[in-house]
């Protein structure tokens, strides 16, 4: 793998296919690519790999992109695929000039018989290359015969050819910057279709054109693409051109042992974002998740190597970044080890920089403002500083910061608490004079009241919740109170 990379010589692409929303998965692969391309001062691609023109849509493709700007992961150029058919075909036309590409009139459905008589006789399937030789009279006749059903020969690579124009090679070979050396027998690859008898570019073909004539330095993708690889190293091997880097990174598994994918609840990004997690939590978690970020010190004159797993942000992430530390086996995603993460960084994270992620990201602007214009400015900080502190997701702290608002209602109108006790704490706080209304004076409040009516202290909390927030339970009362100031607290007691 190349090392002190230049500035333009990196240039690394995620290529969603916008045939569903983008999952966790496809988050955790842009993020790779990112981080790749921040380290070595790169630049990442988007490439909407749309050439299934049967299922992708244009919501998807508008949701992915929704999506990663919500993850604040920016690239500098987008492609779609759609819009690329002329680069195809010109490069098309070079392998037919080289005489490198055949047309096939095998059928769809004569392949997938095929194929399903090799899956009974348990071998793989490799095309016989029947086509190959088809000549005069009988390729006119065939070719009749498919304009009149309205379909066109497939174009298949002919890999004879091609390892003949190359030196006749045993192996397809590459070193991938996670695995290894890698190699593959050609002879199992067999003439594979570069465009399909309905006049569509396959994945592998439109794919590695567009990784070569973008300037893709590093494909960066997912494990399920090493056997996609020998093949499209042999359509650039044709065209007599120097594939990219490739580095295959392991795949996230579910607790079911399931790849997730964009067909799974657990893998969609609307769950996470439902849930309150923080977007730097996400991809900080699936940033350490199948990958290792090493930290070397030094104390004493001794080196110590370490390993780190919280970040404040994708760039200091990008700095320790080494793609060759990428797991090469699975990943198992582990939603507790995400909420402990979020927790983390919520408790690190300055108040005003939380509260600018509520508003941006979780679209919170108008409770917030409501806060901040009763409390004001000051106590409005403490507030959030105190919730963000309490609670491990954005969800728990937005259902908890209602109580906060003026017309607040209790939520559980048939709570039951002891009316004589509270009494006794109306009576007890409003004897605390607004200016010494602190959580000194509000303990000895609760003091005294416990000690007029025969209860314990925590009997006097509890029905304080109760009054206060409409819950059994919640984080502590005391400071809820002070928070809330005497004439809030005196208001609902008196509700």
């Amino acid at each position: 793998m190349k090392e002190n990379l230049k500035a333009d010589e990196v240039k690394v692409r995620f290529a969603p296919s916008p045939t569903g929303n983008l999952h966790i998965g496809g988050v955790r692969t842009a993020l790779f690519n990112y981080l790749f391309a921040l380290k070595h001062h790169g630049k990442l691609i988007l490439r909407i790999d749309d050439t299934d023109k049967a299922r992708s849509r244009e919501e998807y493709e508008k949701e992915i992109i929704k999506d990663l700007n919500w993850f604040g992961i920016e690239y500098s150029e987008v492609y779609k695929q759609s819009e690329r058919t002329d680069v195809y075909e010109k490069y098309l036309e070079v392998l037919k000039e080289k005489d490198l590409i055949y047309e096939c009139f095998c059928t769809e459905e004569e392949i997938l018989k095929a194929k399903e008589i090799a899956v009974k006789s348990k071998k793989p399937y490799i095309y016989n290359g029947r086509c190959a030789n088809i000549a005069g009279s009988e390729k006119e006749k065939l070719s009749s015969q498919f304009k009149e059903r309205g379909i066109y020969p497939s174009i298949r690579l002919n890999i004879a050819k091609v390892l003949k124009a190359v030196g006749n090679f045993k192996a397809v070979e590459f070193e991938d910057a996670v695995h290894g050396k890698i190699s593959f027998n050609p002879k199992l690859i067999g003439d594979f279709i570069l465009k399909t008898e309905h006049n569509r570019f396959t994945y592998n073909f439109a794919s590695i054109i567009d990784d070569y004539d973008i300037g893709i330095t590093h494909v960066i993708r997912g494990e399920d693409h090493i056997s996609n690889t020998p093949k499209q190293i042999l359509i650039l091997n044709a065209l007599d051109k120097t594939p990219p880097i490739f580095a295959h990174i392991s795949l996230l598994y579910g607790k079911d042992g399931k790849i997730m994918s964009k067909r799974d609840d657990a893998a969609n990004i609307e769950y996470y974002k439902k849930e309150g997690y923080l977007p730097n939590a996400i991809l900080n978690y699936l940033a350490i998740t199948g990958n290792t970020f090493t930290v070397h010190q030094f104390e004493n004159g001794k080196e110590k190597i370490s390993e780190k797993e919280i970040f404040s942000d994708v760039y200091e992430m990008a700095n320790l970044f080494d793609i060759k530390k990428a797991k090469g086996s699975s990943a198992i995603f582990n939603e507790d080890k995400l909420r402990h993460i979020n927790e983390k960084l919520l408790q690190g994270m300055k108040a005003e920089m939380l509260i600018k992620i509520l508003i941006e990201k979780f679209n919170s602007e108008e409770a917030l403002k409501s806060i901040q214009e009763t409390y004001g400015e000051t106590l409005y900080i403490e507030i959030i500083n105190f919730l963000k502190n309490e609670f491990k997701t954005v969800k728990e702290i937005l259902a908890e910061i209602k109580i906060f608002f003026e017309d607040f209602k209790t939520e559980t109108p048939e709570i039951k608490y002891d009316i004589k006790l509270k009494e006794t704490l109306l009576n007890n706080l409003q004897k605390i004079e607004s200016y010494k209304f602190d959580e000194n004076a509000i303990k000895n409040a609760v003091k005294y009241s416990a000690s007029e009516s025969g209860k314990t202290s925590k009997d006097c909390y509890e029905t304080l919740r109760l009054c206060i927030t409409g819950r059994h339970d919640g984080p502590s009362i005391l400071k809820i109170i002070k928070l809330l100031g005497r004439e809030r607290t005196i208001k609902r007691l008196l509700a």
